[in-house]
């Protein structure tokens, strides 16, 4: 039985030491999650700007395909099409495209069909817990 417990305590000590801090940091290069909008580039005809939110909208893509969120409210599922396009699904299966960049923990999003910004318009978010 003694030798039991120095075999298990040998096996925490190596599961444990395996450990580092990446375990513990949000997976910025995944979809999936909390993210936080950062910022809007919005244009009314004129040179467009990044302007930063003032409010406290969130998103959350979640692993099974559900939306939640005060962001995309009017959306319930989405799914992603291919490495730049993510439709989002209301409950009555009317879809809207969004063009999406992933880069450096920042992604990115503009309306791409059937609704979209004559002028251009984008969001940036940021992940959050």
């Amino acid at each position: 039985m003694k030798r039991a417990i120095q075999i298990f305590s040998i096996v925490l000590l190596f599961l444990f030491a395996g450990c580092d801090k990446d375990t513990v940091e949000l997976d910025q290069d995944t979809i999936p999650g909390k993210w936080k909008l950062r910022e809007s580039y919005i244009s009314d005809g004129s040179p467009g700007k990044w302007e930063q939110s003032k409010k406290d909208l969130v998103v959350e893509f979640k692993t099974d395909g559900r939306l939640a969120g005060n962001v995309f409210s009017n959306y319930v599922s989405y799914v992603i099409k291919d490495t730049k396009t993510i439709v989002f699904m209301k409950a009555d299966k009317t879809e809207q495209n969004y063009a999406y960049e992933l880069k450096d923990g920042v992604l990115t999003m503009s309306p791409s069909g059937p609704i979209m910004c004559v002028e251009g318009c984008a969001d940036r978010f940021i992940k959050i817990n």
